[in-house]
């Protein structure tokens, strides 16, 4: 840091001020090391439709699915985004019709 600059940093993978000069991106540790990240499209197609999920689910399941859908939004590691997919297709598959889109949007996120 030089004079006067502060930084407050938070979460996995946060390397605090970063700069460089040329081309590419600053890469430190990679979450989908080995994979590759999820198109944005996609999820927010899932987010769409986990939204349209939300007013058929009862209290307790809406809760769990709002804390998901923060942690979305917070870019979490590949394998926690897998599990987190893993709690919207189980809510999604136990509410039967309203939950088609949801598992729909899954799928093609997964590529299947």
């Amino acid at each position: 840091m030089t004079g006067g600059e502060h930084y407050t940093v938070h979460g996995a993978g946060a390397i605090g001020k970063a700069s460089h000069t040329g081309t590419g991106d600053i890469v430190a540790g990679g979450k989908y090391v080995g994979g590759t990240a999820p198109e944005a499209s996609a999820v927010e197609k899932l987010l769409e439709e986990v939204q349209a999920m939300r007013q058929h689910l009862d209290d307790s399941d809406r809760a769990e699915v709002d804390a998901a859908i923060e942690e979305i939004h917070e870019n979490p590691s590949e394998e926690r985004f897998k599990k987190i997919l893993r709690t919207f297709s189980g809510i999604a598959t136990l509410i039967g019709e309203a939950g088609v889109p949801v598992i729909s949007a899954i799928k093609a996120l997964l590529g299947g």
